[in-house]
């Protein structure tokens, strides 16, 4: 009875730290590298001047849509999407509210270099980390 105990305290740990992580990860410049709509169509975004900023302060966050500029800083453009984030059944989901609008993305997979959300629609969101060209 013990050894069970320990074995879900160890899952529950695990599974805390993952997503804390990734919460951790998803802070920072991110762009669009691929939409898959819930029909299986993609798009592909080779190159785009535009990205998503975001920025979290304990369990709640804001994501702005931003372009970079040649002196190295940022043009933020559009309204600030407010989110809140919260695990759910060992997944992490960020609940957007924009306005009268409302909406919850899945975080599938947040690390350094990648970030996945998945739209409660099915549409599947792929981001690559900024990196900013050396050249700035």
């Amino acid at each position: 009875m013990k050894n069970l105990f320990y074995i879900v305290l160890a899952v529950l740990f695990i599974s805390c730290s993952s997503n804390e992580d990734k919460i951790q990860a998803i802070e920072g410049y991110w762009n669009i590298d691929q939409v898959v709509l819930p029909n299986g169509s993609e798009r592909e975004f080779p190159f785009s001047n535009h990205m998503d900023h975001f920025e979290i302060d304990g369990f709640k966050g804001v994501k702005n849509r931003v372009s970079p500029t040649y002196d190295g800083s940022f043009v933020s453009y559009g309204d600030p999407v407010s989110f809140v984030w919260e695990e759910k059944e060992g997944d992490l989901w960020l609940s957007f509210k924009q306005g009268e609008q409302a909406y919850t993305q899945k975080v599938e997979k947040a690390t350094e270099e990648t970030l996945v959300l998945i739209h409660e629609n099915g549409t599947r969101y792929t981001y690559k980390a900024y990196t900013p060209d050396e050249k700035q």
